[in-house]
């Protein structure tokens, strides 16, 4: 666990919780663990992704399943997970563990889904937004839930946050797979092209309408070429667009709350995800 939260990150979701819950009840002593019990419950789904996916690096350091392999890289995760619901229960909630439960599990139908379409490149948008929406946006969601469920909330405040949660998601996940294809290897903290290489196709390949044919598996070689046909292709400023009309929707929902600091920073939020690097 030392070595997970020293590779560093940008602990958006803990940042959530708290924030939302600053729209009403600040109670820390109640919110401390749930905002814990999310980062943990990221860093798990992170852990064993990358055993999915073999990913050598994150945040360009060695994966926990390069470093010790799969079987030791999956306890570790399984780990995460059950220390992710211990500190969901600390916050004295239920209603936390259950929102956290149904988050993860919808986590776990979407990558199923994912895996069942790898290296099938002819799929749509449509398919694509519902994928980043298990693979993100359902936790951003469930944070922006749990800490208006601890503020103290009423059911519309709560609902505006929690669907803030989810378009912030997905134009965060947007703007990451356009940095797949922009960033450098420092900037991404992986190799640049990893998801094509990976056999998933993106909104930036998407956009440049770009064929390539199902069942393929590219080479490193033959990604980086492609990566650089997307590029000049203009499809990621496209895609940077779209990532930005899912930051206005967040924003959108934020209007009915009056103006603190808090919803100062939720608004931040929706700049920061689609103006890293590009």
């Amino acid at each position: 666990m030392g070595d997970l939260f020293e590779a560093g990150g940008k602990r958006v979701r803990p940042a959530l919780v708290l924030l939302a819950a600053m729209c009403g009840r600040y109670e820390l002593s109640r919110l401390a663990p749930a905002a814990m019990a999310v980062e943990l419950t990221h860093a798990a789904t992170l852990v064993h992704d990358d055993v999915i996916d073999r990913s050598a690096t994150r945040r360009g350091r060695p994966t926990v399943a390069a470093k010790l392999g799969d079987e030791p890289a999956i306890v570790i995760g399984d780990f995460y997970f059950a220390k992710a619901y211990e500190s969901a229960a600390a916050s004295g909630v239920p209603e936390v563990v259950d929102t956290l439960a149904r988050a993860v599990m919808a986590i776990c139908a979407g990558e199923v889904r994912q895996q069942s379409i790898r290296y099938r490149y002819q799929t749509d948008v449509d398919e694509y937004m519902q994928r980043i929406e298990a693979k993100t946006a359902v936790l951003l969601a469930a944070c922006c839930d749990i800490g208006a469920l601890l503020g103290g909330l009423d059911h519309v405040n709560r609902d505006a946050l929690r669907e803030y949660g989810r378009e912030l998601g997905l134009a965060f996940q947007i703007a990451d797979d356009v940095l797949d294809y922009t960033g450098t290897e420092d900037e991404v903290g992986k190799p640049i092209g990893h998801d094509i290489v990976d056999g998933f196709t993106t909104l930036p390949l998407m956009l440049a309408e770009i064929h390539v044919e199902d069942g393929r598996r590219l080479s490193e070689m033959e990604a980086r070429a492609l990566v650089e046909t997307v590029r000049e292709s203009g499809a990621p400023a496209r895609a940077i667009e779209m990532a930005r009309e899912r930051a206005r929707a967040a924003r959108e929902q934020l209007q009915g709350f009056d103006k603190t600091d808090a919803i100062d920073a939720l608004i931040s939020l929706t700049d920061y995800v689609v103006s890293r690097k590009f």
